[in-house]
This record gives C-alpha cells, sequence and structure tokens, in this order.
C-alpha cells in the first residue's frame, strides 16, 4: 500500500506521492493516474452538473450520505488541471454523455477506445 497526500492547491501535483484534491473524487482520480504515469486518460461521467435532476452522474446517494453540492466549485477547478497535464504531456479526453467541463477535448466513448 502507498500513501497519497492530497492537497488543496490548485492544479496538478507533479511532487511525487502527492495529489490536489479540487474537492472531488473524479479531480483525485486524474492526479492518481498521472502519478501512476499515464499518459491517456479518458474521463466517464464527469457530469460536473446536476443532468436530470441527479446530483451524480450515476443518480443520488441514499439518505444518510451526502450529494454533490458544491458540483459548481468542482467544474471551476479543472482548468488549472487541465492545463498542468497538457504542460505534462498527458492527454486528457472528456467522453462524458453531458458534461459542463469545457476543458479538455470532447469525444464519444466508442471513438476513443
Amino acid at each position: 500500500m502507498n500513501w497519497i497526500r492530497s492537497r488543496s492547491n490548485p492544479g496538478l501535483c507533479t511532487k511525487p506521492g502527492e495529489i490536489n484534491h479540487g474537492m472531488n473524487s473524479g479531480y483525485q482520480a486524474i492526479g492518481l493516474a498521472y502519478q501512476f504515469g499515464a499518459e491517456r486518460i479518458i474521463l466517464i461521467g464527469y457530469d460536473m452538473q446536476h443532468t436530470g435532476g441527479q446530483k451524480h452522474w450515476h443518480g443520488d446517494h441514499p439518505a444518510g450520505l451526502t450529494n454533490a453540492t458544491g458540483v459548481q466549485k468542482w467544474a471551476t477547478r479543472f482548468p488549472a488541471l487541465a492545463r498542468g497535464l497538457q504542460i505534462e504531456g498527458v492527454e486528457v479526453i472528456n467522453a462524458s454523455r453531458e458534461t459542463a467541463l469545457t476543458c479538455f477535448p470532447r469525444a464519444k466513448l466508442e471513438d476513443v477506445l
């Protein structure tokens, strides 16, 4: 098991063993993919909006669990991450069906697999 430290800094963390959290798990997953050496990342389910009245792309969590209440803030953090990934030569394609993210190139999932 490896411990990965999470920081609240903006953008991409290039320091080994650390990621920036961006206030959501999707942002962190991208940071982890970078840390593990990914050269191409395909995003699925990165709505960053309340699509169809749901708080998550997979539907709302049941009572007792929190739902995406800060989703509008999350999306504003991704452009800095996108710039850092571009500088590092990591290709990111947003294959989410519906998304508020405009900082990554878009494509249909079947076209990028």
